[in-house]
């Protein structure tokens, strides 16, 4: 495929200099120590302003963390892994596969939303305590809302595979 590829410390300059990183456009931090992560984009950002950051957080403490840093793509490393999975849970409880997924596209869109509204309280507790319930509460209101909202959840009339299982 034509890839050049360098093997070394990641969190030292030289070694993405000679990579190339004055020129990349890009930059993916996925590594799994969240403070090797930190140090590496907060190098990264001094170092080469124009290259575009995108990083994997293990999880919600070290996502804040790497927003406060003012790296926009973060991503949550179990969010899409936790979403597929319900979506494959509501499936296997009758629900249609169409009307599942777009529950799970519709959940992260509210998650991402709301993650980003609780880094803003990462640091007091009090604070971020009262929005998660917040967020919780509303989370169960807008679930209930759903199922009171789609008297046909159960109806597989445009799910060949489940029409032809049950012949």
């Amino acid at each position: 495929m034509g890839f050049t590829v360098f093997y070394g410390d990641a969190t030292r300059l030289d070694i993405l200099k000679s990579a190339g990183a004055d020129s990349a456009r890009i930059l993916i931090v996925a590594i799994d120590s969240p403070e090797t992560n930190l140090d590496l984009v907060e190098k990264t950002r001094k170092a080469f302003p124009n290259l575009k950051i995108m990083v994997r957080a293990k999880n919600n403490l070290d996502a804040y963390n790497l927003l406060h840093t003012g790296i926009e793509d973060v991503y949550r490393e179990s969010i899409d892994t936790s979403v597929r999975f319900g979506v494959d849970v509501l499936v296997k409880l009758g629900v249609r596969r169409f009307t599942a997924t777009r529950a799970g596209q519709l959940f992260i869109k509210y998650d991402e939303a709301s993650f980003r509204q609780l880094a803003q309280h990462r640091h007091d507790q009090e604070a971020y305590l009262v929005h998660i319930r917040e967020q919780i509460a509303l989370q169960e209101e807008l679930l209930d809302n759903d199922r009171k909202a789609c008297p046909n959840l159960h109806d597989f009339a445009w799910d060949m595979d489940v029409a032809m299982k049950k012949k």
